[in-house]
């Protein structure tokens, strides 16, 4: 086993975090292996965000707060986050790490090892290019599995990659709807990479998902983003109806919908290469046609597995 000091970067992107961020800092002050270096990109907060982040920054010489100018005042902007960790990236090119780890700043780390963990995962498996916890997102005051998680599929907030694979995907894609994290790792899967999410290493996610702007908005734009990345309509309108009991009960599909056909409306082509949507398309048909053969009060269902699967193809 290598020398873990100094291996990896870590990468955050912050706007108006300042209600989660010492949680996430605190988190990985807690590791067993600390980030050679970690740039968190103060995207134009108006809170407290910078002023947390110093306080920190002070105590501990490997943490780096760098405040760039957001075009978008206080709103959140999906493409803004990832120019952020691509610039954060340019910062640390010229340095030698093997592993780059993007974090959230509303995301709190469960285990003490949890990079460690990861670091091991990738020195077993030299195919491994990209690897992860599992998001828990709170429910009340449990905190419950995300129905979206799935074992080959690893939530932007929490991804880590081999740095050869990062680069040789060029990093991060800006994106106008969002989906950055998911086209990333279909490029690396399509350069022969392997995928994988760990169910040992649990994170707490405190915002919950698209909940940023408003939890319609949030959905709307989801919507907004399949078709952006050319998701089928039949699929679209399957994975709609299985989550028709997910909060807001009914509304939450019908929204989603919305979101869909309004890019339609609005736009004439998907915003990835076409042979990328032919895979996806053909992908989202099969599981389709899996889907009907189950019978209905199962086709509904929040079944993990089959949600987790249909999220990773989006």
């Amino acid at each position: 086993m290598q020398n873990l000091a100094n291996s990896f970067v870590l990468l955050t992107a912050a706007k108006n975090e300042a209600k989660y961020i010492g949680v996430t800092i605190e988190s990985v002050l807690r590791q067993s292996v600390l980030p050679k270096a970690w740039h968190i990109m103060d995207d134009g907060s108006t809170d407290e965000t910078a002023d947390i982040v110093r306080r920190f920054a002070r105590q501990h010489n490997f943490l780096h707060l760098h405040t760039i100018a957001s075009r978008n005042g206080g709103e959140r902007n999906f493409g803004a986050q990832y120019r952020a960790i691509n610039k954060a990236y340019s910062l640390v090119k010229a340095e030698a790490f093997e592993f780059v780890c993007m974090l959230d700043a509303d995301i709190e780390l469960k285990s003490n090892y949890y990079f460690r963990s990861i670091i091991d995962e990738f020195e077993r498996d030299a195919d491994l290019g990209l690897a992860g916890g599992y998001i828990y997102e709170r429910s009340g005051d449990i905190w419950k599995c995300r129905p979206a998680n799935s074992p080959t599929s690893v939530a932007g907030g929490v991804q880590m990659f081999r740095r050869v694979c990062f680069d040789e995907i060029g990093g991060y894609q800006a994106l106008m709807y969002g989906g950055e994290d998911w086209l990333a790792q279909v490029h690396a899967q399509h350069a022969g990479w392997k995928v994988r999410s760990l169910l040992h290493l649990p994170v707490h996610h405190y915002r919950p998902t698209s909940s940023a702007g408003g939890r319609l908005k949030g959905i709307f734009r989801m919507g907004m983003r399949d078709a952006s990345f050319g998701s089928h309509p039949a699929f679209e309108l399957v994975k709609c109806a299985r989550r028709a009991r997910e909060a807001p009960v009914l509304i939450n599909p019908l929204v989603r919908l919305s979101g869909y056909f309004w890019y339609g409306l609005k736009h004439k082509s998907p915003v990835v290469p076409s042979d990328v949507v032919q895979t996806l398309r053909k992908e989202q048909i099969q599981r389709v046609f899996e889907w009907t053969k189950r019978p209905f009060n199962r086709f509904i269902s929040s079944d993990k597995a089959l949600v987790g699967r249909d999220e990773s193809l989006r």
